[in-house]
């Protein structure tokens, strides 16, 4: 994984594995350092504002029927 305003030397050493009931579980592979961790935070900061867009624009989808 890679974070979309900068490119990491390395990838994340954590998988992101979508579970039920839309849960997000992070799965660490390895220690994370605090580089790792603001990365990550930002990574799933854009995942959220894709989430909260696909939903709205979903939402609004609907009710042009």
């Amino acid at each position: 994984m890679t974070t979309s305003t900068q490119t990491r030397a390395r990838p994340l050493p954590v998988d992101l594995v979508d579970g039920p009931a839309g849960l997000l579980y992070l799965l660490p592979r390895a220690p994370l350092t605090l580089d790792d961790c603001e990365a990550l935070s930002e990574a799933l900061a854009v995942r959220a504002a894709a989430l909260r867009g696909a939903a709205l624009h979903a939402s609004t989808d609907k009710k042009e029927f």
